[in-house]
């Protein structure tokens, strides 16, 4: 098992004794059968509650009966997920013993449920086996088995995998996947007919190109050259630094003949860094137009084999020969710009390169927010920027109209699955019409309670959907206040002082049109140290951590009597009471040990390590 902390949070890959191990901690057939909806279907957690045995259909090829389940989708459309033989077994025994009508769901419960079940079969396997990294097992865990699993163990062509998964894009699938090293691509080359030796009678001149030393010496050279890249982002305190070791570590090991970075601002590029190419021809790789252009809005990487007779790439053809691609840079919710590179091979890109490289974009963005992050943290200057929602689509401004009331933000944190979890506190409407109309929108999965003070409620709502501060959050602000009433929605927040504030603000108003920017001014942060010591003690806590200490504060965890149970908190994050008391725990050691070692003027080791 495998558990890495990136800019999305934690990231846990599982092997298959692992997940047989997870399959034995299970106590009924319903654990085991969603189990086996993830980790073998590639189901989401809300897919998994919609489905029915109605829904299970076949197919014949070459006389062999397979079996498939059209999965409805949250855009009312469906997809046709693949299921294996012995899982469509299962889902008609579990049926039959459950008496589970044909236009009834084998799941009925609610998609957070599913997950908390998730998340208490991990647990009995760390308990089992007293290993406690089973604990960040989720459902996602079971999609990245899933996905994993049929691109390396299987090599089930990737635009498979996209349409049975669900994925939007095949790039989507890059964070499932590890570089492979040179034995795993000499392995993956002997299945094919590009390592035949001596000529044949289907041998022509483009497969033995392809056989000869210096092919395979390339891709030796392409896994050296990302190992590298992904090396020196670990390393990387700034964004500057983070692009200039992109560039510069992709040429040195002559992966690639040339590599630049083009940062996005406004309707153009701005070269940001560069290696192996000359500054004259910088402005014209980097126009906005082609395979540039291209990559910039459909999120995709674009290549060619052959720069000079792509028309995509028309404004290269004065700089470059060969082989060459774009790639956007994103860390999965805002793009930053483009990675230009110039291979100079005869040969062309393949899918899993691209894959590979649509893999290095995303890892690219991650390192820039994270060093985004840390120098908002420390900045002494950022931009407030003050906006006001009328837009129906917005869920806070949606609510306050329908139901005639008033909210105000108590506090945002992270959840799962890319939900947002927000406390607002509730004036001039009960809150429990409320709380019951919440999850029937668009954007809301979970709503609760948190306590009743009279004249006032403060709720707790999982957002995951069509929300303006959530799509502000999702570009790198960071909310300050936000209040809303009579449908009209006012929202404050912070950014970096360098950020591209025109750009940020035409995509929000593409997203909710009915908005306008009230202000925007540069505020000095405070001379003394609080954003240096938070910035210090969030490098010591994980994502997980700081969520949950967070979200405790702000649901009355810490006051007395409790605004809320470990239990209510737990089942709100979607994870179980002993992962939240673990991760609290831990949280609130990580947080004493900062605060008394600055008091006492050490620089104490965080003592109580994750392992």
């Amino acid at each position: 098992m495998r558990v890495e902390e990136t800019a999305e949070g934690t990231r846990v890959h599982i092997e298959e004794d692992e997940y047989r191990g997870l399959r034995r901690a299970t106590e009924t057939y319903r654990e085991e059968l969603i189990l086996r909806l993830g980790a073998e279907v590639g189901l989401r957690p809300k897919e998994m509650t919609r489905i029915r045995p109605d829904h299970v259909t076949t197919h014949e090829h070459e006389g062999v009966e397979h079996y498939f389940l059209t999965v409805p989708e949250d855009d009312d459309g469906t997809r046709m997920a693949y299921l294996p033989e012995d899982v469509e077994h299962d889902l008609r025994k579990f049926g039959r013993a459950e008496n589970v009508a044909d236009d009834e769901e084998y799941v009925p419960v609610s998609a957070r449920r599913v997950q908390m079940l998730v998340s208490e079969v991990a647990d009995r396997a760390a308990d089992r086996t007293g290993e406690d990294r089973f604990r960040d097992v989720s459902s996602r865990t079971l999609r990245r088995y899933f996905a994993r699993r049929l691109l390396v163990d299987e090599w089930v062509d990737p635009r498979v995998v996209q349409s049975v998964g669900g994925w939007e894009r095949i790039e989507s699938l890059a964070p499932y996947l590890d570089d492979p090293n040179p034995d795993d691509m000499a392995a993956a080359f002997e299945q094919t007919t590009v390592t035949e030796r001596g000529p044949s009678a289907s041998t022509d001149s483009a497969t033995e190109a392809a056989a000869s030393p210096e092919s395979l010496t390339r891709f030796d050279a392409i896994v050296d050259g990302l190992r590298n890249v992904g090396t020196g982002l670990t390393t990387a305190s700034t964004r500057e630094e983070v692009e200039r070791t992109t560039c510069e570590q992709l040429v040195d090991v002559e992966c690639y003949q040339f590599a630049w970075f083009g940062q996005r601002e406004g309707e153009r590029l701005r070269v940001t860094a560069a290696a192996g190419l000359e500054r004259d021809a910088l402005d014209a790789v980097a126009a906005v137009e082609g395979a540039v252009e291209s990559a910039l809005s459909d999120g995709d990487v674009h290549a060619t084999a052959d720069v000079q007779s792509a028309a995509a790439f028309a404004t290269w053809h004065d700089h470059a020969d060969g082989a060459a691609a774009v790639i956007p840079v994103t860390d999965g919710n805002r793009t930053y710009g483009v990675l230009g590179i110039g291979a100079g091979a005869s040969d062309d890109i393949s899918d899993r390169e691209r894959t590979l490289l649509a893999d290095l974009g995303q890892r690219v963005g991650q390192a820039i927010t994270a060093a985004e992050q840390r120098k908002f943290l420390l900045a002494d200057t950022a931009i407030e920027l003050a906006f006001e929602c009328e837009d129906e689509r917005s869920f806070f401004a949606d609510a306050s109209a329908t139901h005639s009331c008033s909210l105000s933000l108590e506090g945002v944190v992270p959840g799962e699955e890319q939900s947002l979890l927000y406390f607002v506190t509730l004036a001039d409407a009960q809150p429990g019409p409320v709380v019951e109309w919440a999850p029937t929108t668009a954007a809301v999965s979970d709503a609760r309670l948190v306590r009743d003070y009279g004249d006032e409620a403060l709720l707790e709502l999982v957002v995951e959907g069509p929300e303006f501060s959530k799509a502000l959050v999702e570009r790198g602000a960071a909310i300050s206040e936000m209040s809303v009433a009579s449908g009209t929605q006012e929202v404050v927040g912070e950014v970096p002082a360098d950020t591209d504030v025109r750009s940020l603000v035409r995509d929000i108003t593409d997203a909710f049109p009915d908005t306008d920017l009230l202000t925007k001014r540069e505020r000095e942060r405070p001379a003394e140290s609080l954003p240096a010591f938070r910035s210090s003690l969030r490098e010591n806590l994980t994502e997980k951590q700081a969520a949950v200490l967070q979200a405790a504060y702000h649901a009355g965890y810490f006051e007395w009597p409790r605004g809320s149970t470990a239990e209510e908190l737990a089942d709100a994050i979607g994870i179980t009471s002993p992962t939240l008391h673990n991760h609290l725990r831990r949280a609130q050691q990580k947080l004493l040990t900062a605060f008394f070692a600055e008091e006492q003027g050490r620089a104490d080791e965080m003592p109580w390590a994750d392992e």
